[in-house]
């Protein structure tokens, strides 16, 4: 029976072959690929050196040799009076990208979900969605899985096509480069985010969580733990980070006040980012201090620069499932989700394999219950052998490119 599974509306609810040959027809990968290794295979599907293989339906799409991630070019995409641009890529011989993830590199003059479709030769697609926010170089992005429609066989896809919806006042250029797949895990690993330290992690989170043993990380903005009791406020006590450390949580950067680094008044992006980290250090959480959560998700090219040079892993986005991280420190996760979203998401990272991280804010009791129900649900997928649950330090060391 044909299905849909609605995994980009479900995010939007909770949270708001190789060219460089030279050749010029359609053919798939031509085996060009970097191989396996301990961190999975990745196939060089296209550099954009050559963008004959590739048809603009809607919008426009041209070769720009001032700015490349890879090779001498990039290719522009613009869209056109119908709010769209879409690129085709007909491959003439089925390619098997089974259990793997698109990774693209993508620069936007305004922030932009770029889509990406794998389509068989019926017309079952699998789209992978990633939100990209504007003032970046082009950057290796990991895509999510957003939707499924039918049921595709990604053993031999006949098409692949990029795409994006805009606005009447959102038409700025896409550029991409270095259109990549990459392996994602066969079980479906799961990582537990709290942002920004509320003190809920340890009174709310913590004995949901100790009853199935499962960790969690909280990205805590240091500038807002409190020393004792006494102190006012709604953050953690610095002896619950240790509690939460002591049951397997990793106690990780939000950066120092928690603001969102692309637009601070009368604050230095890297005094938040550093900052944060050495207060990590010195406290006894280095092993924390490695990874970080962008504030509100945002980002620039500043503020990655920055957050690539001192930490392992980052987490900004928007999408599940993502594959190996070909960017360590643009890793997808979902924020807020409700207990339905989130559990469609789990059930369709049981379902397809790869990586989905579920981050959390402060809990009340409605969101206390959602997460109870939540976490009830990842442990009988867990139970059954469909899902792992991971920490940071475990994605960094086997599932990086």
């Amino acid at each position: 029976m044909k299905r849909r599974t609605y995994l980009s509306a479900a995010a939007a609810a909770a949270l708001a072959g190789c060219s460089s040959s030279g050749e010029s027809d359609n053919e798939g990968p031509d085996d060009e690929q970097e191989g396996s290794d301990e961190n999975g295979e990745s196939i060089a599907f296209d550099d954009f050196e050559n963008l004959d293989a590739w048809t603009a339906p809607l919008g426009s799409l041209s070769a720009d040799e001032s700015r490349a991630y890879a090779g001498s070019q990039s290719a522009k995409l613009e869209s056109g009076s119908d709010n769209q641009f879409r690129i085709v890529r007909e491959l003439s011989e089925p390619t098997d990208l089974s259990g793997m993830r698109p990774s693209l590199a993508v620069s936007t003059e305004h922030e932009a979900d770029i889509v990406i479709q794998l389509l068989d030769g019926d017309e079952n697609r699998m789209a992978f969605r990633q939100q990209v926010h504007r003032g970046t170089p082009l950057v290796q992005t990991n895509f999510g899985v957003a939707t499924v429609d039918g049921e595709p066989d990604l053993s031999a896809v006949r098409e692949v096509q990029l795409l994006r919806w805009t606005g009447d006042d959102d038409k700025g250029a896409v550029w991409v480069d270095d259109l990549r797949f990459v392996s994602a895990p066969d079980t479906g690993k799961v990582m537990l985010q709290f942002d920004s330290g509320y003190e809920t992690d340890y009174t709310h989170a913590l004995p949901i969580l100790r009853e199935y043993d499962y960790p969690a990380v909280s990205f805590i903005t240091p500038s807002r733990i409190r020393d004792d009791e006494r102190a006012t406020g709604n953050h953690l006590l610095r002896e619950q980070l240790d509690e939460l450390a002591d049951a397997g949580w990793t106690i990780a950067s939000h950066s120092m006040h928690g603001l969102n680094l692309t637009s601070l008044s009368g604050r230095d992006p890297e005094a938040e980012i550093l900052d944060a980290k050495e207060w990590l250090e010195e406290e006894g959480f280095e092993d924390g201090a490695k990874f970080f959560a962008y504030p509100q998700g945002m980002y620039n090219g500043e503020t990655l620069e920055l957050v690539s040079e001192h930490h392992e892993l980052a987490f900004a986005g928007l999408y599940p499932a993502q594959g190996i991280a070909t960017n360590p420190h643009l890793c997808s996760r979902v924020s807020g989700p409700d207990a339905g979203a989130a559990q469609s998401m789990l059930d369709l990272t049981a379902e397809v394999g790869g990586i989905t991280s579920l981050a959390f804010g402060q809990l009340d009791q409605g969101s206390r219950s959602a997460l109870a129900e939540t976490i009830g649900h990842l442990n009988e997928l867990e139970s059954a052998g469909d899902l792992e649950i991971i920490s940071p330090t475990e994605m960094a060391e086997s599932y990086v490119r």
